[in-house]
């Protein structure tokens, strides 16, 4: 099974900052997990609530990623992949790492890394293509968000 999947955090590092969402879909668009957590160190995080729209208040009432059913549930839909598509992949794979998850030795394919030469602009710095934003991406190809950027679902 192929799945397609993305996280909302309290920050941009793994192992400090802790995961607010995370949504995973079948190749067929089905929703497999699509959940809220509550960190379980992290009581605010502005800048990425800035970002991502996801407060203190809405996460208070969800379980900690480290619930075991929760856990177990998406540890499972991992253990089912056999190729695993993100948007920055390596972000997202890195913060379920940091939570206690094994992620399977599966194809991952970053679709940021493959839309960064598609658009063309160039990283000096980099040496390379520029990655692009998702919501650049989106607007790139006319896509029309059903739910708002930066909600894990919607990305």
């Amino acid at each position: 099974m192929t799945i397609i999947l993305d996280t909302e955090t309290t920050g941009l590092h793994a192992g400090t900052d802790e995961l607010l969402q995370v949504s995973i879909i079948d190749d067929s668009g089905e929703t497999l997990i699509d959940r809220y957590v509550k960190p379980e160190y992290c009581t605010e995080w502005p800048e990425a609530e800035a970002v991502n729209g996801i407060s203190p208040a809405m996460v208070q009432d969800c379980p900690h990623i480290s619930d075991p059913d929760l856990h177990d549930r998406i540890q499972n839909v991992l253990f089912d992949a056999d190729t695993i598509i993100g948007y920055n992949t390596q972000f997202d794979i890195g913060f379920l790492m940091a939570a206690g998850f094994c992620i399977p030795d599966v194809p991952q394919i970053d679709v940021m890394r493959d839309f960064a030469e598609i658009y063309g602009e160039i990283s000096e710095e980099h040496g390379g293509y520029k990655w692009q934003k998702l919501t650049t991406a989106a607007a790139y190809y006319g896509y029309e968000w059903d739910i708002d950027a930066h909600n894990s679902l919607g990305d």
